[in-house]
């Protein structure tokens, strides 16, 4: 999957760019999924069911309609609901420019501090913006340190991967690994580490 942020100021045209984005993707095949980031404190579905449910103390809140899903949760970091959404080619975050992800800048505006893979301005083609995420490497390897995901550039992804999957391949009883490999350090119980902790 490649992930990246839509960034710009308000009424820059970030929606427009993403659901021209989205157009396209789908239009090509491939699936892609969004998240929009609001400053918003809540959603305006006050004496709703749904946020009844969720004041009532409820964890998450799935509202099924004739057309579509919906699922609410309690306040949670924006990397811990990407790792929640379904497998996808593109997952394209509208905001979230304080996120370790590329970024696409919308409008004149630099909100990235010049940190940004391409910049688009309403009534500009898009292939410059589609040629730059289309350059970015599909997430092969990801980290999260206690929870949070931590961006890799894609040089470290692949050196990480090789020396991984050069221990795993050659454990016994592992053939190959052709698919996922998932490899947990718990911080707390190693042994190792609190034997060398510096601090």
């Amino acid at each position: 999957m490649r992930t990246f942020c839509v960034v710009g100021e308000s009424e820059s045209g970030k929606t427009l760019l993403v659901e021209e984005l989205v157009r396209y993707f789908t239009s090509k095949g491939f699936k892609v999924c969004t998240m929009k980031h609001t400053d918003l404190e809540r959603f305006d579905l006050e004496g709703k069911d749904t946020i009844r449910h969720l004041k009532a103390g409820a964890h998450s809140v799935v509202g099924v309609s004739r057309e579509e899903t919906v699922t609410f949760y309690r306040r949670l970091n924006l990397d811990d609901i990407v790792k929640t959404l379904p497998p996808s080619d593109f997952l394209i975050i509208e905001g979230g420019k304080a996120m370790a992800y590329p970024k696409i800048l919308v409008g004149e505006k630099d909100v990235t501090e010049g940190k940004y893979i391409a910049r688009w301005m309403i009534g500009e083609p898009l292939n410059q913006v589609i040629d730059s995420i289309m350059s970015l490497p599909p997430d092969a390897a990801q980290l999260y340190v206690d929870g949070r995901r931590i961006y890799i550039k894609p040089f470290i992804q692949r050196a990480m991967l090789a020396m991984l999957l050069g221990f795993v391949n050659n454990l016994k009883g592992v053939e190959s690994a052709r698919e996922e490999l998932v490899f947990k350090v718990n911080l707390k119980e190693s042994t190792y580490l609190s034997r060398h902790r510096t601090h």
